[in-house]
């Protein structure tokens, strides 16, 4: 009787045991609104999440907690519901009773996804509609994962060019253009560093071990003005945070590359460390080329990383992170080129209040590049290297939910090596040394993000920068009445350490947001942005033979306007994302080259460059079905990429100064994305891109010069190539490694399914008697398997 009357009790009493308020505030004196904080975890590390959806019910009020998964709200007293959602893990629900100002916080479980869960998603289930920004995107590491690989090896930044907006010049090209931008343009930091090639194998592989990724965010529209330096877009890929708990790691083995990582605490709760590598072994990929070539090349490449997080107390905590990577590429014909970046940055961040944060941190990188020739009596050893010191402060100021205030000083010493030719013993090759580059790029800025009156929202902010190219140095002065070059100068200036060239300039950035309903919003965005390095290249990609310059008395800053309005619309609860997105550009001072350019180890390399402006429009269009057995996406885009130079010489004039296709001018740009849940443990995914053929110089006739026979060749970019199309295929299976001997993730892909022959390069072949013959070169001709097996620990 006893038990019967204590289960009746027990039965009755559980749905005030589970509907249980927090007690938050009381007895604390404050004026209301409350301020109400928060921190989001993962529950079994202990790791800070962020872009969590915070949702207040029945008060129409929610946020996204920030990089150090925080949150914050000001409410009145009351009791509230405020669930807590992210992607990949349970939602979390607490009811509290506010008396006060006060904190809150959320530990979430990790969830496997199920059939009808979502596989594919940027951010939160509304965020393209609701956020204040116009041209951002976040890729979470599990949405990339979900990609068919090469060699069993993901390509992080690859995966951006899926999106509307971005595109890439075909296989084996390294880097990325945004809305008609050039391949310098894009801001690529990993953990707060700038990365200047992060790329591997000319562009198959990302420089990114995807095993110590959180996310990746791309700012492509109104970039916010806590970012600057570079004229198009911010690829920022931030590092999963340490294990504060338990130790875990994975490990994976494929055809081209194998990968460790592994992180866990030193200290529990107080320091954890995360260590990764990679290493490749890519020569049977290349073997499977036709290019005679390329198929006698060999390659090489590896990457690490090392991330270690210390928190003090409650308020503060120490990171510090390392990176490094190198390639090694042999041509068959003797030519071996070899590049490496490292990178490490020291971060310290603290909270003074509930609504005031700061972070301090010190950064630097390093590029260097080897061009390496062995052939006999002609070897030599060419190097150029680009050393980066940064340091930053910034404050991130929360008055309510509403509102975020941040503003900072950044400022960058960069030394930029141009080039240093070392003949080997024996060689007829002489040595030479360009003078290095010195300049101290500065930058202030405001940002505000604020919720208006009714479904109005604004971000917008204010950056101002300051450029001084500092000697030592040695200016050339040349004749004003005729083209630079070594004929023409009439003087030289000596520089000790005073500066040689200044350039500053204000930077307004802007985002308005008017929301229409729950599920509808239109935006409009303006930027301007000043870039005072440029990337030297007679190619669409970067490559080990290119050579960043400084801006200086003869090369002024890139700077780049642009207009953007979109209209987001979300059907079936959020479930699926649609968008259209124009933009226009202008761009000023771009930097080219004149027609026979000689940029090999040129101490006066201004004598052969030359500026001229730049209009890039177009129309991107987006649909994404994020959830279900059935998911994926649907980009397209139609973009012009155009150019004019008309200087005042006709050596300065491309195309007599009339507009001309830019060498990354591609109309059309088609992405389909699908994944397919075949089972709860398998999953077919598959990738389909198609673009137009980017613009090619052919030469129209020959001539005769001392003997020889040289190609003439007229008008820049008067030939557009054939479309590059591809499809990609993969299958994976997941089983807990726990339960089966041959558990954890098998991935089985076929790269360029149908063997494609995408053209790398158009080259031109003398033919006695007849005008030069066109050749192309398909570096990826051929369907590519791979398998890999990826373990959980």
């Amino acid at each position: 009787m006893r038990n019967i009357v204590f289960g009746m009790l027990l039965l009755y009493c559980s749905p005030l045991i589970a509907q249980r308020s927090i007690l938050i505030g009381y007895g604390k004196k404050a004026d209301p609104p409350y301020n109400v904080t928060g921190t989001v975890f993962n529950s079994a590390t202990g790791e800070r999440i962020s872009g969590a959806n915070v949702f207040i019910e029945r008060q129409n009020i929610g946020m996204s907690s920030d990089e150090e998964g925080k949150f914050n709200f000001s409410l009145y007293e009351g009791l509230y519901i405020i669930q807590v959602s992210i992607i990949g893990y349970e939602t979390q629900v607490k009811k509290i009773d506010l008396k006060g100002p006060g904190n809150v916080n959320f530990r979430m479980k990790e969830n496997i996804l199920e059939l009808d869960e979502v596989v594919f998603q940027s951010e939160g289930a509304d965020k393209n509609v609701a956020s204040k920004t116009i041209g951002k995107e976040v890729l979470k590491i599990e949405s990339i994962k979900t990609l068919p690989p090469l060699g069993g090896e993901v390509n992080v930044l690859r995966s951006l060019t899926l999106l509307p907006g971005v595109s890439t010049q075909g296989e084996a090209s390294s880097g990325f253009n945004v809305r008609g931008g050039g391949i310098d343009q894009n801001l690529v930091m990993l953990g707060g560093a700038t990365l200047y090639n992060p790329y591997h194998l000319f562009g198959f592989f990302s420089g990114f071990n995807a095993s110590v990724v959180r996310d990746v965010t791309l700012h492509k529209g109104a970039i916010p003005a806590n970012y600057g330096g570079r004229a198009s877009s911010v690829v920022d890929v931030t590092y999963k945070k340490g294990n504060f708990r338990q130790w875990g790691g994975d490990v994976t083995a494929g055809t081209t590359a194998s990968k460790f990582s592994i992180r866990g605490p030193v200290v529990n709760e107080k320091l954890s460390v995360m260590v990764a590598g990679r290493i490749a072994y890519p020569n049977w990929l290349l073997r499977q080329t036709k290019d005679a070539n390329i198929a006698n090349s060999t390659a090489s490449f590896f990457d690490a990383n090392a991330v270690v997080n210390y928190i003090i107390n409650k308020k503060n905590n120490l990171e510090y992170s390392f990176y490094i990577s190198g390639d090694q590429f042999q041509f068959a014909d003797n030519v071996e080129n070899r590049w490496q970046n490292t990178a490490q940055v020291f971060r310290w961040n603290s909270t003074i209040n509930e609504q005031l944060s700061f972070d301090v941190s010190g950064v630097r990188s390093t590029y260097t590049s080897n061009l390496i020739d062995d052939t006999p009596l002609n070897d030599f050893d060419l190097e150029t290297q680009i050393i980066h010191n940064e340091l930053n402060l910034n404050f991130n100021f929360s008055p309510s939910q509403k509102q975020t205030i941040k503003v900072g000083v950044q400022t960058k010493f960069l030394e930029n090596k141009l080039g240093k030719l070392m003949p080997a013993p024996g060689s007829s090759v002489l040595p030479a040394t360009i003078d290095a580059e010195n300049a101290i790029e500065s930058g202030v800025y405001f940002q505000h993000d604020i919720d208006l009156i009714g479904p109005l929202g604004l971000s917008y902010g204010l950056r101002y920068s300051d450029f001084k190219n500092r000697g030592p140095g040695t200016v050339n002065e040349y004749d004003p009445n005729r083209t630079k070059s070594v004929n023409t100068i009439i003087s030289t200036r000596e520089f000790d350490g005073e500066d040689i060239q200044s350039y500053n300039g204000f930077e307004p950035r802007a985002a308005l947001k008017y929301q229409l309903n729950k599920s509808t919003s239109i935006k409009g965005g303006y930027s301007r942005v000043y870039q005072y390095i440029h990337l030297i290249t007679n190619t669409t990609s970067v490559s080990p033979t290119d050579v960043w310059k400084l801006s200086d008395p003869f090369l002024e800053p890139q700077i780049v306007s642009q207009y953007s309005l979109g209209l987001f619309k979300n059907f079936k609860n959020n479930r699926i994302e649609t968008s259209i997105q124009g933009f226009y550009k202008d761009l000023e001072n771009l930097v080219d080259f004149k027609d026979g350019a000689d940029l090999f180890v040129n101490p006066n390399l201004e004598t052969e460059l030359i500026s001229g402006t730049g209009q890039a429009y177009g129309v991107e269009l987006f649909i994404n079905k994020n959830y279900g057995r059935l998911n994926g996406w649907v980009s397209y885009t139609y973009s012009r990429s155009l150019r004019e130079v008309n200087g005042p010489f006709d050596e300065e004039k491309i195309n007599d100064g009339e507009t001309f296709s830019s060498n990354f001018d591609t109309p059309h740009v088609l992405n389909l994305i699908a994944n397919y849940r075949l089972g709860k443990n398998v999953t077919f995914s598959s990738v389909f891109n198609y673009s137009t053929g980017r613009p090619f110089t052919i030469p129209e006739g020959k001539f005769q010069y001392r003997r020889r026979e040289l190609a003439f060749y007229g008008e820049r970019n008067n030939l557009r190539g054939p479309a590059n199309h591809r499809l990609d295929v993969s299958l994976q299976f997941n089983f807990p490694s726990k339960r089966k001997v041959f558990g954890g993730k098998w991935t089985l892909a076929v790269y360029n399914l149908y063997g494609r022959k995408n053209p790398f390069s158009v080259f031109f072949q003398d033919f006695p008697g007849q005008q030069p013959g066109a050749f192309k070169l398909s570096v990826v001709g051929a369907p590519f398997p791979s398998i890999s097996y990826e373990v959980e620990f």
